[in-house]
């Protein structure tokens, strides 16, 4: 991207920023984005809305011998429902998440056989929803496929204490995020639109979502190990996006984790311990 395309993206980003207002309003810009949604699928408009065998399904391999498979998986951020209705195959129930409410219109609208899927409205950066949720589902595992990435730091603590809430003792937190090269990454491709990005990721960011990315240094700071057990973590991930405008799909450098509050963990321990002693 050269000078001139360069100048065009950031002044875009920062018009669509100023005209959005903070960036820590993740209902008012995530419900702006959903409303827009007509088309979604593979051939849609909703950039990582991919198939479940490019999406979940890769996520599945490394989380599920974690997690306890007689909790509730949550998935949060779940948007319009695609990859919770793939965990329906594999988790007794599960319940799918949004900010925005009508993402979580939409999901209810595509979810047609899954009886053991729900969705509801929650902002993980108010932990007084996730207790108002826990107290409805008790513990469970969350899912999480990029959403910490847009979370803006000073509500990151929020967060985090939202998923050990939601977590409890008894489950396992998997989340997979763009990393710090995922810009860098788009900026490669063919740009169709007024920022110079692919039009997909320009449907996101003109509705005054910041990405910031997530790395191995936020997973440290924001779930550091004197409170968290962490079972695997890696920077060789990808997130398969939809196809763009130049055909293929996008792959996007990611970092995952794989992670339990302490206190679950030990919870965890201690349960195992006396079922070897009875």
């Amino acid at each position: 991207m050269g000078f001139i395309d360069s100048l065009r993206f950031f002044s875009s980003v920062v018009f669509f920023r100023l005209k959005a207002g903070s960036p820590r309003d993740y209902f008012g810009q995530w419900d702006s984005y959903w409303k827009t949604i007509r088309n979604t699928g593979r051939e849609g408009e909703v950039l990582w809305d991919n198939v479940p065998e490019r999406a979940s399904a890769e996520d599945l391999r490394r989380f599920k011998p974690h997690m306890d498979p007689s909790l509730p998986i949550l998935d949060l951020g779940c948007g319009n429902g695609r990859q919770s209705r793939f965990l329906a195959r594999h988790f007794k129930k599960v319940i799918g998440a949004d900010v925005s409410p009508a993402a979580v219109e939409l999901a209810r609208r595509e979810t047609q056989d899954e009886k053991n899927l729900v969705y509801r409205v929650l902002n993980a950066a108010h932990p007084e929803e996730a207790r108002a949720l826990h107290e409805e589902f008790g513990d469970v595992n969350v899912y999480i496929r990029t959403v910490l990435h847009v979370v803006q730091q000073a509500d990151r603590p929020q967060v985090s204490e939202s998923l050990r809430i939601l977590l409890g003792e008894k489950g396992t937190l998997y989340s997979i995020e763009l990393s710090m090269g995922a810009l860098a990454y788009f900026k490669t491709l063919p740009g169709d639109s007024p920022s110079g990005l692919p039009r997909l990721v320009h449907n996101v960011i003109r509705h005054g979502v910041q990405p910031i990315g997530f790395t191995e240094a936020d997973r440290r700071r924001f779930f550091p190990e004197s409170d968290w057990k962490v079972f695997a973590e890696g920077q060789d991930a990808v997130i398969n996006t939809v196809p763009l405008s130049h055909g293929d799909e996008g792959r996007v450098p990611a970092f995952y984790m794989v992670a339990q509050p302490l206190l679950a963990h030990h919870a965890v321990d201690i349960a195992t311990r006396e079922r070897a002693t009875a």
